[in-house]
């Protein structure tokens, strides 16, 4: 998650965590995994990806992970992109706000091995710094965002839940005002969201029970 960002984890979050570790640690060969998490505002895609990471080292095969979070790949920071999205009536909300060719570079780099520098968004000011990472030892590279499964990893997941459905928790993070344009914003990522749902290998449904497809 963008540095400044608050985690909330839950019941809900550690289980669909559990079933996600378990799935991976069950199917590991040895070689460089990668798993993608998407879904809409206020699933727990961090919140999630964050229990994995910690339990996968905690296990016995002590795998190491890194996480991306794509919003950290946003092509505009936060005011440009919103005054985009007023011009354009919102027609510019989609994948495209998302810088996929550094994404895919960064998967690559994850496969070879490589040491990259990586963007990070500071989430209160919205400033941009530099990570210096190394992927030389690190086993699995969590992606977690909303269009996160349109990346070419070897695990596609989906929280199936809308922005209806998580509006609570959205409240009880207190990310951003839920104002009308932040509810039409929501809308119109729902409808580009959606799509994907169907391009996943697992969904981790409203119980939070992770389900193959």
């Amino acid at each position: 998650m963008p540095l400044g960002d608050i985690l909330v984890i839950t019941e809900d979050h550690k289980k669909a965590a559990g079933e996600i570790t378990n799935h991976i640690l069950e199917t590991y060969a040895g070689e460089k995994v990668s798993i993608a998490i998407g879904a809409e505002s206020g699933a727990g895609k961090s919140e999630i990806a964050h229990v994995v990471a910690q339990s996968l080292f905690k296990s016995d095969k002590r795998l190491k992970s890194f996480i991306v979070h794509t919003d950290d790949f946003f092509a505009l920071p936060h005011k440009e992109r919103n005054d985009l999205r007023l011009k354009t009536d919102l027609g510019s909300v989609g994948p495209s706000e998302i810088d996929f060719d550094e994404l895919n570079y960064v998967l690559k780099s994850f496969e070879t091995g490589k040491q990259i520098i990586l963007p990070v968004m500071e989430f209160i000011t919205s400033s941009a710094y530099k990570l210096l990472v190394d992927f030389k030892n690190v086993d699995v590279l969590i992606c977690e965002g909303l269009y996160a499964p349109i990346l070419e990893v070897t695990h596609k997941m989906f929280i199936d839940m809308d922005y209806h459905d998580t509006k609570d928790f959205q409240a009880r993070r207190g990310k951003e005002v839920a104002d009308e344009f932040r509810m039409r914003v929501l809308e119109k990522e729902h409808q580009a969201v959606s799509v994907l749902r169907q391009q996943v290998g697992y969904l981790i449904t409203k119980d939070y029970t992770l389900t193959k497809l």
